[in-house]
């Protein structure tokens, strides 16, 4: 049979540390009548999709 081994495994905080201090860069700012949207780059495309989708609902 195999055996398989339990491998502890540890995490440093430097490379936790290093995702949380960048800023995520402006890729688009749509403004209409009341409402200011900043769209980040990496911003997950569902998420963005329907929001675009419902401000073009309400803007009927």
């Amino acid at each position: 049979m195999n055996q398989k081994d339990i491998v502890p495994v540890q995490f440093s905080s430097a490379a936790q540390k290093s995702q949380i201090d960048t800023k995520p860069k402006l890729a688009c700012r749509i403004k209409s009548e009341d409402k200011e949207i900043f769209i980040y780059n990496g911003m997950d495309k569902y998420l963005l999709y329907t929001l675009l989708k419902e401000l073009n609902a309400n803007a009927h």
